[in-house]
């Protein structure tokens, strides 16, 4: 049987899948079916020559709701809050994009005020009501709601992350009126402090539910159809698998789950290797860059990111992304400044084969580097002389300079902007990059890692011969996994007495253990072992007086031990004082708690990686190609042309050279050379 994972992008839907209990492996790339995702992961299957029935799991990742998201491509949605609170996911949290220019657009809120009601009902901090729900009006709203023909209502009043009585009232109000209408809650979908991120969370979550809904109803028939049997399974933006059921009802929790199984295989390979714990990945795919990190062999995760111009309460991977990827559209402004990006061709790839627009490939393509009777292994035939003639006229031409002038300059302004990208990752965190190794993947990673990679000053740099389908693959080997967040508000100063520390200890771990049954509930409705069931825990704190909290980890076994308070505290400082130098502690002030997490995971399948004998470093002469000319930095020289398939493991090819694959191109420039080591692994230097 086979455990399959596909992550659909914007511009490919990628496939990779190893055999169990055996080492066979297996790759497929092809064109996003943006009319129907289900269509491209039932191609890319086929592709593979994969029988759906011989598929025990299909772990899937994917960007639909993003998509729909930033489109705007959902069902009008509604939203009933507390009066006073109507223009909060409006409004934000004072983060703005250009901070000195007056003239910023803000976003667009995911729903329209003509959409919002408010509601005259109060709980205080604590979870006490101050004034009750007005049923009356609670009963006009919903009916305005139906007289609307809205499908999905999000309801988020003040603190009913403390106290969730009021939301439920007003949810099961609004069913009485509107049968069968998608529902949710705040307190359901994010029960923390800070409202903006829980309301803006729960808006996303009523928007995209009908859309994820119907996507993952539409990929279930298809796949049953065509014989598949096995379990499908999400990859969620926190680099987690969990059941299709779960997903259909927690969309939100999948806005970064295509980027998330890069993340995944990232933190494998650390695992793996043994030798690099700290990783900086970077993925150049079809319609962007995407660069996180792997720390000490983890995944951070931010808990508040933004998307869209929101501060979500949510949980994901720690990733900052750029628009610059194969697809990126190019351009002269009004002033003749070059721009790249954030318009992508998608699956129209470029002026080489759809696309009325200059896009990278095509520069890649009239350049010499892309083989354009090459692509997809020669599936998909791209035109040079397009390629070209955009190249021409949209740039070279306007700018007065000769074409291969014009097409080195935008590829440096790609470069710059990706290794900006991945340097501010490793700098801006105080990181040290001679510290790290560099991990290239996406369909277009290893044919620009030559340009962005220079100057970072990592200890190594490295891709795989399956780079494009580097993200499926993660998918495929992601752990089953879910996370609960749980607000809670106190503080501990120095002077607290032992009864105070250990009533706040005592409801810790009171929250705890209820957050452990919630998720072997979830897991065993979704037939995981709940006896294999790891649970970590970790709560956000800071010093009284600063703004943001900082995630702390808590090196305890159960719940019950969280109800030692001076334990919480130890661990904040540890936490603090790997972050800040000594002189930055302010343990004097005392210390304010807003948040507890618990993951809870269980084992993980991995594929078996066989590790090779090396062969000669001089490449077998069945691996050779030919030669290609490349402008290679304004300058034409020949690039011999090899093989991905036929090299082996302990060949070292020195520049320049051009590895070609039916998935990508790998480009090594003149003076550099890479090096296949017993994993497979290329390293490049």
């Amino acid at each position: 049987m086979w455990r399959v994972g596909i992550d659909v992008g914007g511009t490919f839907t990628d496939l990779f899948a190893w055999e169990e209990g055996g080492t066979r492996q297996l790759t497929s790339k092809v064109l996003t079916t943006k009319h129907d995702r289900a269509v491209g992961v039932l191609n890319a299957i086929r592709e593979a020559g994969i029988e759906p029935s011989g598929i025990s799991h299909l772990m899937h990742g994917t960007t639909t709701a993003t998509n729909a998201l930033i489109t705007r491509d959902y069902p009008e949605a509604a939203m009933i809050t507390t009066d006073g609170f109507r223009d909060t996911i409006e409004i934000g949290r004072q983060h703005r994009e250009a901070l000195y220019d007056p003239y910023q657009q803000k976003p667009k809120p995911i729903i329209k005020r003509r959409f919002r009601y408010s509601i005259d009902e109060r709980m205080d901090a604590k979870g006490k009501p101050v004034r009750p729900l007005d049923r009356a009006k609670a009963l006009a709203i919903a009916e305005k709601i139906k007289a609307a023909n809205i499908k999905s209502v999000a309801i988020a009043f003040i603190n009913s992350y403390v106290n969730a009585a009021h939301e439920n009232q007003m949810r099961d109000i609004v069913l009485e009126v509107n049968p069968g209408i998608y529902c949710v809650t705040s307190a359901d979908t994010r029960p923390v402090f800070r409202e903006h991120g829980r309301f803006a969370t729960t808006a996303i979550r009523a928007a995209t539910i009908p859309v994820m809904e119907r996507y993952f109803n539409r990929l279930e028939a298809s796949l049953k159809d065509a014989g598949f049997n096995g379990r499908l399974m999400i990859l969620k933006s926190s680099g987690g698998i969990t059941g299709v059921d779960y997903a259909k009802q927690h969309p939100e929790e999948l806005i970064e789950s295509g980027p998330a199984g890069g993340v995944a295989y990232a933190a494998y390979l650390s695992e793996m290797k043994g030798d690099c714990p700290n990783i900086i990945h970077t993925d150049v795919g079809g319609t962007s860059f995407d660069v996180g990190l792997v720390l000490n062999g983890q995944i951070p995760i931010r808990k508040d990111p933004e998307f869209a111009g929101h501060r979500l309460a949510l949980p994901m991977v720690a990733l900052d992304s750029v628009g610059a990827g194969a697809g990126s559209a190019v351009w002269l402004d009004k002033y003749k400044r070059l721009r790249v990006g954030p318009e992508s061709a998608g699956a129209e790839v470029g002026s080489c084969y759809l696309y009325d627009r200059l896009t990278i490939t095509d520069v890649n393509v009239a350049l010499g580097y892309v083989d354009p009777d090459y692509f997809l292994g020669g599936k998909v035939k791209l035109d040079y002389e397009r390629a070209v003639a955009a190249l021409e006229q949209t740039v070279a031409r306007p700018l007065g300079i000769d074409l291969y002038t014009a097409g080195s300059g935008i590829l440096e302004v790609v470069g710059t902007q990706m290794r900006d990208a991945a340097a501010t990752m490793m700098l801006a965190k105080g990181y040290n990059p001679a510290e790290f190794t560099t991990l290239v993947y996406g369909g277009a990673g290893p044919v620009h890692m030559w340009d962005f990679t220079a100057g970072l000053g990592v200890a190594d740099i490295i891709t795989v011969p399956y780079a494009a389908a580097f993200s499926a693959f993660g998918a495929s080997c992601a752990e089953y996994m879910h996370r609960h967040h749980k607000g809670y508000v106190a503080t501990i100063a120095n002077d607290s007495n032992s009864v105070h520390k250990q009533r706040v200890g005592r409801e810790i771990a009171a929250l705890f253990s209820a957050m452990e049954v919630a998720a072997a509930d979830e897991m065993r409705a979704e037939g995981a072992d709940v006896s294999d069931i790891a649970f970590q825990y970790g709560i956000y704190a800071r010093y009284i007086g600063q703004l943001e909290s900082f995630d702390t980890p808590l090196a305890i076994a159960d719940a019950a031990q969280a109800a030692d308070c001076d334990g919480l505290v130890a661990a904040f400082e540890t936490m603090y004082t790997q972050i800040y130098p000594e002189g930055a502690r302010f343990p004097e002030v005392g210390y304010a708690i807003s948040e507890l997490y618990l993951k809870a995971s269980v084992p993980k399948a991995m594929p078996l990686v066989p590790r090779y004998e090396l062969a000669a470093p001089k490449p077998r002469d069945s691996a050779y190609v030919g030669s290609r000319a490349v402008h290679h930095r304004g300058r034409k020289c020949d690039f011999s042309v090899w093989q991905m398939g036929e090299l082996l493991p302990g060949n070292v090819l020195p520049g320049p050279a051009i590895i070609r694959d039916p998935m990508t191109t790998l480009v090594v420039p003149p003076h550099k050379q890479v090096r296949f080591d017993e994993f497979m692994i290329i390293h490049y230097g």
